[in-house]
């Protein structure tokens, strides 16, 4: 076997980052905001939802490997075409230009919001050892929090929106890159279908605000202690 050329390594990891922004990134993109979403329902429903997650075995490690890991590759590879990508929006301002633009800089406020979101509810839930169903009111009470101030609740929106738009696009991306989808006609119909589908999912993190945002609860642990 021959060894690996620069273009090829390029190639593949270009593919890898196009994958991991489906799986895992995208399929948990999906699972968080329905659970969150759940806040719509009750609060009851979302802190059950909460500690059926932080009493999964193995939970650190379930996270490191198919969430972190993934999330820092696809960032730091998005920022590095990012960086590559040759600048002509304004040259050729066409739709799909501008797509790819957009594609660029809602990535970077993705990371910027989801370092501020997991540095203010993962972060601090693991330094003060707020495990199992000590989570859920720990975790709560932070979105009561953030919610309470005009200052969170701008955060959240525009961070909601930039991750489902990015997320929407890439799918497109994802799909055109990979021979899924072919033809002018297939791609602008596929557009539309995945700006949809971003839409639905922005809506449902619009409402979990919206609802932390007008009726804030605390709530205690399901059960006390360890069992």
């Amino acid at each position: 076997m021959g060894t690996i050329t620069k273009g090829q390594a390029h190639f593949l990891l270009l593919k890898i980052h196009s994958l991991t922004g489906l799986v895992p990134i995208g399929v948990f993109l999906i699972i968080h905001l329905l659970i969150n979403s759940l806040r719509t329902v009750g609060v009851l429903p979302y802190q059950w939802s909460i500690d059926v997650i932080n009493n999964l075995p193995f939970l650190i490690w379930i996270e490191v490997f198919f969430i972190y890991i993934p999330l820092l590759f696809h960032s730091f590879m998005g920022f590095y075409i990012a960086w590559g990508g040759e600048k002509n929006l304004f040259r050729y301002p066409n739709p799909r230009n501008w797509m790819y633009t957009l594609q660029r800089v809602t990535g970077g406020v993705a990371f910027l919001f989801l370092a501020y979101h997991m540095g203010t509810t993962v972060a601090p839930k693991l330094w003060y050892g707020h495990h199992l169903f000590e989570a859920a009111p720990f975790l709560i009470d932070v979105m009561n929090q953030e919610f309470a101030t005009w200052t969170g609740r701008i955060i959240y929106l525009v961070g909601i929106l930039s991750v489902t738009f990015h997320f929407a696009n890439g799918l497109w991306g994802f799909c055109v890159s990979w021979g899924i989808i072919v033809g002018p006609k297939a791609q602008r119909n596929a557009s539309i279908v995945f700006m949809l589908f971003g839409g639905v999912l922005m809506v449902l993190g619009f409402a979990t605000v919206l609802e932390f945002s007008l009726h804030p609860v605390n709530v205690e642990p399901t059960f006390k202690g360890t069992f």
